[in-house]
């Protein structure tokens, strides 16, 4: 009796299709890309179908805020015009891989369409996985700004001091709308409404009991999307926690939509399926594997290379402040601030 095997359904044919699908199931599930904080860049898309570790990314720096001149009537009196001056950013490529074996899946798989089962399970792997990355990505820049830039782009009224049992956190080291508010205020008179919120669902539960999220429709009026200030909320517990000695701290990443831009490039051979029939005493194996590589990059933030052991950053090494150097002049030139709390 034939029976239908992952190599069966999954051919070199289909390939780019699966690819395709997996791509938009990635970017669907999401919650980074539904938030509108990545935005597909074609600029950068290219450079990742070239070759190279790491891309330069040129642009030009803000004009001098010197003051303006006074004019005259003296002919003889001539002004002299200032220049524009250019910088380098740089952006790292990423390579991601990842495989199934068969055998694991066969229980998942068995009555149903092999491609549909792993197309919805690799979708979502994905997404998480995405999700896990461009955040690690977030926290190496955050802690590049409080390394070298005295945190200037983040609000901490966290505290790493032990808590008696029983004890819990001070007001005052808990999320709330003064500390929202005091971390907006990081961008100054740049700080307008329509940014997005990255946080954790116990964070966003805190202040949902403080009554202070709203649901607003889409322009569709389909979706209701959870606001804060006119901020859009997103929820995540793939959100950044980092653990001090005694205390967890809460990240919440608060950006303008598209801070981070995303360049993706098909790898070679996206989708290959491997057989290994001796295994199982001769009634076989297989295994499916998947590749991605892409750029995330927030335009302004250099990718040092400083500390990378392999030929791609893990995302320890994404989240490590050394990696990261902020080369735009102006601070309010990067549209992200950062709130740590205690929860």
């Amino acid at each position: 009796m034939a029976t239908t095997r992952l190599s069966d359904v999954i051919t070199p044919e289909v390939y780019p299709m699966f690819e395709r699908q997996s791509t938009i199931e990635t970017t669907r599930k999401s919650a980074i890309f539904q938030s509108g904080l990545v935005e597909t860049d074609k600029d950068l898309s290219k450079k990742v179908a070239g070759g190279g570790e790491t891309f330069n990314v040129p642009f030009y720096n803000d004009l001098d805020r010197t003051e303006s001149d006074i004019g005259n009537d003296d002919p003889n009196d001539e002004a002299t015009p200032d220049k524009i001056t250019t910088g380098k950013d740089v952006a790292r490529r990423q390579f991601r891989t990842k495989g199934w074996s068969s055998m694991r899946l066969t229980k998942a798989l068995s009555g149903d369409d092999p491609m549909r089962a792993i197309q919805s399970l690799t979708g979502k792997y994905w997404a998480d996985d995405l999700d896990n990355i461009a955040l690690a990505h977030l926290q190496g820049i955050v802690a590049d700004n409080v390394a070298n830039d005295n945190s200037d782009m983040v609000h901490d009224i966290s505290s790493d001091d032990p808590l008696a049992p029983g004890e819990v956190p001070a007001d005052n080291e808990l999320i709330s709308a003064d500390a929202i508010l005091d971390a907006r205020q990081k961008m100054g008179d740049a700080a307008d409404i329509g940014w997005v919120m990255i946080m954790s669902s116990q964070l966003c539960t805190r202040l949902k009991k403080q009554n202070l999220i709203e649901y607003i429709p889409n322009s569709e009026g389909k979706i209701k999307f959870q606001t804060y200030l006119g901020d859009q909320v997103w929820v995540s517990d793939e959100a950044t926690v980092v653990q001090g000695v005694n205390r967890p701290k809460h990240y919440v990443y608060i950006a303008k939509p598209g801070l981070l831009k995303y360049g993706p490039a098909p790898a070679d051979m996206p989708v290959e399926v491997d057989s290994h029939p001796r295994q199982g005493k001769g009634a076989g194996a297989q295994e499916i594997w998947m590749r991605k590589q892409f750029c995330l990059h927030v335009p302004g933030i250099k990718w040092t290379d400083a500390s990378v052991a392999g030929n791609f950053p893990t995302n320890a090494e994404l989240a490590d402040a050394v990696n990261h150097d902020r080369v735009y002049q102006e601070r309010k030139q990067i549209p992200l601030t950062c709130l740590i709390s205690n929860g």
